[in-house]
């Protein structure tokens, strides 16, 4: 008999979601920069131009995610899951065969659809549903298996594109997309663990640790002009517009006399961070609490940011490429716990979507507007000074939307608690 909170069943699924985040994020948008340079200079057009395949791809990827739910509830999680991998694998795959800008951003924009409905919002959803205690954990060891295929892949593409071509390393990044996927598709497993008779796991039927929720919110209460919400979805929209920077990192190398190998390791090196952080920040999330964690990951980028601007030796560019990688921990770890944190996990599939689509956004527009900042200017020095205001920025607004939430949560527990934990 297993036991319905505790079981291997429970590890799973979280390693077949770790394959979804590997091929939806880590191989889809994480290795995608080490295309950008030589596939705009062989199709002699501007590094923005090509990019802006990338931001198509991923503003269809946010899109979507809104409507994952009525997709979900008309065709199954299975047969959406493996039509959506089908469609971003098969995409990517056609990018080899054609030279023309236009259709690469349709491709771009299916690619970005199919990836789409097995990333950020299943991916949550999976590991909300599946876990209770550990779920900062699970959360950042899931995610942050896109950042280990971003490491390992991002210097294995580089070499491909320079021995058979960026034509053929399309088709082997169709494939091993196709590949990461396969057990999420092929092991039986259900997005709500109740309906395979398990419980999430550690679930309780009574919190036992006195660990309260700043606010948990239901529909007669809720709404989405309310300050708390629109404070985290401008945080979100901002913060993900810093992270398209990390693609550029092989051209910022170059663009300070550094080599395209030092530029490769520099993506490397962001990705390995990408993990190290992911790690972290659920490591602590569970113990510090989400919000701590949340600034804590900010200054740690500033400070990335800080070093890259400041420092010009290849191990120094390389190490600091580590730090700046944090930024990938506050959207895909941080705005899903900060969402079940302010609102609950009942508001959770309604409200998480949104503001995944509406993060989404920034990383998009990011992508190809980091190009252009270096087409026109010759530097990619005022995206990463722009990259500081946005954390300044974000620093103030997130203090104004724990304010925002902890104020009525007090007068509610005040009128209807009768006892503290």
């Amino acid at each position: 008999m297993h036991t319905p909170s505790k079981s291997l069943k429970h590890w799973l699924v979280f390693a077949v979601s770790c394959g979804m985040s590997a091929s939806a994020i880590g191989i889809n948008l994480n290795v995608i920069g080490v295309f950008y340079t030589p596939v705009s200079q062989s199709l002699n057009v501007y590094r923005g131009t090509f990019a802006l395949h990338a931001t198509i791809s991923s503003l269809a990827l946010a899109f979507i995610s809104l409507y994952f739910a009525p997709l979900l509830n008309r065709f199954g999680w299975k047969p959406l899951l493996t039509g959506s991998v089908l469609l971003a694998s098969l995409s990517t795959v056609l990018m080899a065969f054609t030279r023309n800008m236009w259709i690469f951003y349709l491709l771009g924009a299916l690619r970005g659809v199919g990836a789409g409905l097995y990333a950020m919002v299943p991916l949550s959803l999976i590991i909300n549903n599946w876990f209770e205690k550990k779920k900062g954990l699970a959360m950042s060891l899931a995610f942050g298996f896109s950042g280990i295929a971003g490491a390992i892949f991002s210097p294995i593409f580089t070499t491909l594109i320079q021995q058979i071509g960026w034509e053929n390393s399309f088709i082997v990044m169709g494939i091993i997309m196709l590949l990461f996927t396969l057990p999420a598709i092929l092991y039986p497993y259900s997005l709500d663990p109740k309906d395979d008779g398990y419980l999430p796991y550690g679930h309780e039927p009574e919190d036992k640790n006195g660990r309260t929720v700043i606010k948990k919110a239901n529909w007669t209460n809720f709404s989405f002009t309310q300050k708390s919400f629109v404070l985290i979805a401008i945080i979100g929209l901002l913060h993900t517009s810093i992270t398209g920077i990390s693609q550029h990192l092989p051209g910022f190398a170059e663009s300070i006399n550094l080599s395209s190998q030092t530029g490769g390791s520099m993506l490397s090196a962001v990705m390995i961070g990408n993990i190290s952080f992911k790690l972290l920040i659920g490591s602590i999330s569970d113990y510090l609490g989400i919000v701590k964690s949340t600034v804590l990951m900010i200054l740690i980028n500033i400070l990335g940011i800080i070093l890259i601007l400041s420092v010009s030796h290849p191990v120094a560019q390389v190490a600091s490429a580590f730090v700046f990688g944090s930024v990938f921990s506050v959207p895909s770890v941080s705005l899903p716990l900060l969402t079940t944190e302010f609102f609950g996990r009942a508001l959770y599939v309604r409200i998480y979507p949104i503001l995944s689509f509406v993060a989404g956004i920034g990383g998009a527009l990011s992508m190809a507007v980091v190009g252009y900042v270096y087409d026109f200017t010759g530097s990619y020095s005022p995206a990463f000074l722009t990259a500081l205001l946005f954390h300044l920025i974000n620093l103030t607004l997130l203090y104004f939307a724990v304010k925002a939430v902890r104020q009525p949560q007090a007068v509610q527990t005040a009128d209807t608690s009768p006892t503290a934990s």
